[in-house]
């Protein structure tokens, strides 16, 4: 009878050690609340899996999301992997262990008291998480990583044939303290190595970089954040690429189509319901001096926005509202985060420029998505189906359906209405340095987009592209100046002289046809490589763009 008691105290004992052992670790990985970037790959990975139908009461209409947050979806993923294939099951596993979900080990530049492998060794060409430094605990955590890389690109035109090598170098801090504080921070910097400068536009970051394309000079970029959370609120402020709106490629509401800015946030969010507010400060044109340099004027610009959220096992409605205003002072009417903008925009004597939205995603059943945003800039409705330019209303509607042999196809039609996203003063069209917020295509455009996404158990999916976009553009002379103005320019709006009924795709045509595929490879654990291939016809004048990435981590 001894013997029995003694062995189910050792058994309960073992049990409790265990229990908090786990407990621990749940800790360790729930606390981590930091913003982690869009760029990161595992964002692809999510879509893919909410296709399936894994995820209720989800989408990924707003993101960046927190590091618990992801982690949360993953494990919902390790709890069905009885439903996954093989190669899911191993690009799970690439986030799982990267997440904490899964153990795996660290390797270190400098030790601390959590992890003392260290990354000179053999370790360096492992599978294992590499950092210059790393610290967790139960509520804590730390981590600085370097990041890299070395971009080889070409372009192919009219028989000719050119090309370029950039270099980039940087680092990435994020962390968590007390479980309640999140902090990220990242900065690179680049420049031309070898080839043509002009060629380094293809890429569309460093072409918004002011100081690689209007200084002559290397490009560096910098994001960053801080976050506080606690329980269903959370406050943020910082510089991070965001992305707000439904649809498969295109994001109408806010996108990374445009340079990055900073931004204050808060937040509520719950099972079924979530609500958003930010007020951000933008770039308007300048206005006197050079467009770069210390006797640059520009005039002040702000946007401001909220979105609210219902969220039902089976998808998401979501309704959304943003302001731009200029040339003040910030306005304490727009910092009310609980307020219907459209009316108060009308009380602060109709100067700036108010939008409205409304997206949503559908998941009748697993295997399937209806994803689509509706915003409405201005409207008159006794005059909708006339022709009215000021009717200025931007679209998008897509569906996804998951395919066999680990793919998923999306379809995707897009469509913005002349003169939208425009305004009588050109500084508070929805732009910020002159870049529309929400979407690569200018008013007075459509665009069709077909994608197939397949994965083959690597953390990189293999990407085919396919686009067809009309753009009508303004009709201008030899000097650019406008003759006829269909709305095909976000910074021309309508004047006195121009027609006051518009047709859509008016004006100069420009026909783009894009073809591409996209194909990642992660080497071992932090070194990847990345390529593409895009062929494309401009009104009928072909040319091809390649690229090479070898990269140390994701930016």
């Amino acid at each position: 009878m001894k013997k029995n008691t003694k062995n189910i105290q050792i058994k309960t004992a073992f049990c409790i050690i265990t229990a908090l052992f786990f407990f621990g670790i749940t800790r360790t990985v729930d606390a981590q609340i930091e913003l982690i970037p869009i760029q990161h790959p595992v964002y692809e990975f999510l879509t893919y899996a909410e296709t399936k139908g894994f995820f209720k009461h989800f989408s990924m209409s707003a993101i960046p999301f927190q590091k618990n947050e992801i982690i949360s979806l993953l494990k919902i993923l390790k709890d069905n992997e009885e439903k996954l294939s093989s190669v899911e099951k191993s690009t799970l596993s690439t986030f799982a262990k990267e997440f904490g979900i899964e153990q795996t080990e660290n390797a270190v530049l400098f030790y601390s008291s959590s992890d003392s492998t260290q990354l000179i060794s053999n370790r360096f060409f492992s599978n294992d998480e590499k950092y210059i430094y790393h610290y967790s605990d139960s509520l804590n955590s730390v981590s600085i990583s370097p990041l890299g890389s070395i971009d080889f690109l070409a372009r192919f035109e009219s028989g000719e044939s050119e090309n370029a090598v950039l270099g980039n170098l940087g680092f990435r801090l994020l962390g968590t303290i007390d479980g309640k504080f999140g902090y990220f921070l990242q900065a690179t910097n680049g420049m031309l190595l070898n080839g043509n400068r002009d060629l380094a536009f293809e890429n569309k970051r460093i072409s918004q970089n002011v100081k690689f394309s209007d200084l002559n000079s290397d490009f560096d970029f910098s994001e960053s954040s801080i976050i506080f959370q606690s329980d269903w609120f959370r406050a943020a402020i910082g510089r991070q690429s965001v992305q707000i709106g439904s649809g498969v490629n295109s994001k109408l509401f806010i996108s990374n189509s445009s340079p990055n800015f900073d931004m204050l946030t808060l937040g509520a969010k719950f099972k079924t319901f979530e609500y958003s507010f930010a007020h951000a400060s933008i770039l308007a044109l300048p206005v006197e001096g050079p467009d770069a340099g210390f006797n640059t004027v520009i005039p002040t610009k702000y946007l401001t926005l909220h979105r609210f959220a219902i969220k039902p096992s089976w998808g998401e409605f979501g309704f959304f509202e943003s302001v731009v205003y200029a040339n003040r002072p910030i306005d304490l009417a727009y910092l009310n985060p609980l307020s219907f903008f459209k009316n108060l925009e009308h009380s602060l004597r109709d100067r700036d420029n108010s939008l409205m939205g409304m997206d949503m995603t559908l998941r009748p059943f697993p295997g399937f998505q209806v994803k689509g945003s509706f915003i409405l800039d201005d409207i008159m409705f006794e005059k909708i189906g006339t022709g009215y330019w000021s009717n200025k209303i931007a679209s998008n509607i897509g569906v996804l359906f998951s395919l066999p042999f680990n793919s998923e196809l999306g379809i995707e039609y897009t469509r913005i209405e002349p003169y939208t996203f425009s305004h009588f003063d050109y500084q508070k069209s929805y732009t910020n340095d002159g870049w529309i917020l929400c979407t690569d295509l200018e008013p007075n455009s459509d665009e069709i987009l077909l994608q197939i996404k397949t994965y083959y158990g690597n953390r990189y999916p293999i990407f085919f592209k396919f686009s067809y976009s009309r753009h009508g553009a303004n009709i201008t002379d030899e000097n650019g100046n406008i003759v006829r103005n269909v709305g095909g320019d976000v910074l021309k709006t309508k004047m006195p002289e121009d027609s006051e009924t518009v047709t859509f795709l008016d004006g100069v045509r420009e026909n783009t046809v894009k073809a591409e595929v996209n194909f990642g490879w992660e080497i071992f654990r932090g070194f990847n490589l990345q390529s593409a291939f895009q062929l494309r016809f401009i009104n009928d004048k072909p040319s091809q763009f390649a690229y090479i990435v070898f990269r140390y981590d994701y930016f």
